[in-house]
């Protein structure tokens, strides 16, 4: 089991544990006080035979005077603890087991007791209590006093044998419902804990996986939670992973390839110079620096998409008028036509490079006779470039990749014809540096269309 997942089970383990115990605290404490309360209710007709002494006596005297004698015969006869207080609470007499005690009437029921005796321990604590008073009245029948009738301190602490077992068997109820309710707890922590980390654990050994060089599989994906979208993630970057390590040793095996050709050519004539087998006429030399050229351009490049995609590449960003640039960059490779007033800020010397590698692709394909054409226009609020030529066309399944860089079209990947395969790699990267996109359209057999789209400039 994982270090994640013990700390996961501690800590739910944990919370459980606090709110299972602070709950039976709680519980246990409210159901105590309303088994007390049941248990030590007074039946009303007692209660009510309790004021009558107190009544009497008021009758007799006119006051409260001697009455802690009636107090004491009260609480022997009724087995209880009396408070009498004046109708606006002001306590008059209490009984003898209370009088070191402070009392106070908080509210129309409610009693408050501190420093009464408990009767275990003897500990000195605060009680609340409620109970109804009985209102005492005098012989014109005025309420001239309220007498509130307690339960015995023996009753009250629960010494009374018929309480003790009364309490228990409570206690006993709810110990057996919380130990059940922890086991389930515990239980449900621990499938929980599981279904939590399973995943984690399964991204992590993917991830080791990748660490180590080799393809991960896909992390099982269950739900729609968090960790559900992180190993929909995780799938998707291992995908882009294994794409661009395949890339990646496509685009060695393609630059070796590119590579292999010029320098070929280069060391047979330069061993034919020096082995006297060849003469360094003009037409050689002209190969020769046909064949530097070629590995030039490669790695500029290379050095371009290099810095295209490492975000390093600055544009100097300036206002132009869109059709009056393209024709002077393209002059009479092809025909154009523009809309006037069409306005963009770009780079002026990477959208020559834009355009040059479209059109420079486009009439290599457009067979002798034809002419390229390039239509400047706006949609919306961006300018488009379309670059349309008459050649054989494109197939539908390779649209899609001939942006990719050292990817062309014919097989047989001849550079007389298919070039690099790096200048359409490079005006995606350009265009999409300068806001905008690029992609082809072709019906096979009938040319095809290339369409750059960049952002207006703000009149």
């Amino acid at each position: 089991m994982s270090r994640l997942r013990w700390k996961l089970l501690a800590a739910m383990v944990a919370l459980v544990a606090v709110t299972i115990a602070v709950s039976a605290l709680s519980t246990r404490r409210v159901t105590h006080d309303q088994v007390r309360r049941l248990l030590f209710a007074r039946d009303p007709k007692a209660c009510e035979q309790a004021a009558g002494p107190l009544e009497a006596h008021v009758r007799s005297t006119g006051g409260w005077r001697g009455v802690d004698a009636v107090l004491a015969q009260v609480s022997a006869a009724w087995r209880c603890r009396v408070v009498v207080t004046s109708p606006t609470g002001e306590v008059i007499a209490v009984s003898a087991d209370l009088r070191g005690a402070k009392v106070v009437v908080e509210a129309e029921d409610r009693v408050t007791v501190e420093g009464v005796r408990d009767g275990r321990d003897g500990h000195i604590e605060r009680l609340t209590l409620h109970t109804a008073p009985l209102v005492l009245r005098d012989a014109a029948g005025r309420a001239v006093a309220r007498a509130f009738v307690l339960p015995p301190d023996d009753l009250l602490y629960f010494e009374d044998p018929a309480a003790q077992r009364e309490i228990a068997a409570v206690d006993r109820s709810l110990i057996a419902i919380f130990a059940i309710a922890t086991l389930v707890a515990l239980v449900l922590t621990v499938v929980v804990s599981r279904r939590i980390t399973r995943p984690i654990e399964q991204l992590t050994a993917a991830v080791q996986q990748i660490g180590r060089g080799n393809v991960p599989a896909h992390v099982q994906v269950r739900g729609k939670d968090e960790i559900a979208r992180l190993a929909t993630s995780f799938n998707a970057m291992a995908d882009a992973v294994t794409a661009q390590e395949a890339l990646r040793r496509r685009m060695v095996g393609d630059v070796a390839h590119e590579l292999r050709t010029p320098l070929t050519n280069l060391r047979c004539e330069l061993e034919a110079f020096q082995d006297g087998l060849a003469t360094p006429d003009a037409a050689r030399i002209a190969s020769l620096h046909e064949e530097v050229i070629h590995l030039q351009r490669l790695v500029e490049d290379l050095q371009d998409l290099a810095v295209a995609d490492a975000g390093a590449l600055q544009l100097q960003r300036e206002r132009l008028d869109l059709g009056a640039t393209i024709a002077r960059i393209i002059g009479a490779q092809a025909d154009v036509t523009a809309e006037a007033g069409i306005f963009v800020d770009a780079d002026a010397t990477r959208l020559r490079q834009i355009v040059h590698n479209i059109v420079a692709n486009a009439v290599r394909h457009t067979p002798a006779g034809e002419r390229v054409r390039v239509r400047v226009a706006h949609a919306g609020g961006d300018a488009t470039i379309a670059v349309i030529d008459r050649g054989p066309g494109i197939a539908a399944g390779d649209l899609d990749r001939i942006f990719e860089r050292f990817y062309r079209v014919d097989e047989a990947r001849g550079r007389a014809r298919g070039g690099a395969g790096l200048g359409l790699a490079i005006v995606r990267r350009l265009v999409e540096l300068h806001g905008g996109r690029v992609w082809a359209e072709s019906v096979e057999g009938e040319g095809a269309t290339f369409t750059v789209t960049l952002p207006r400039a703000a009149s």
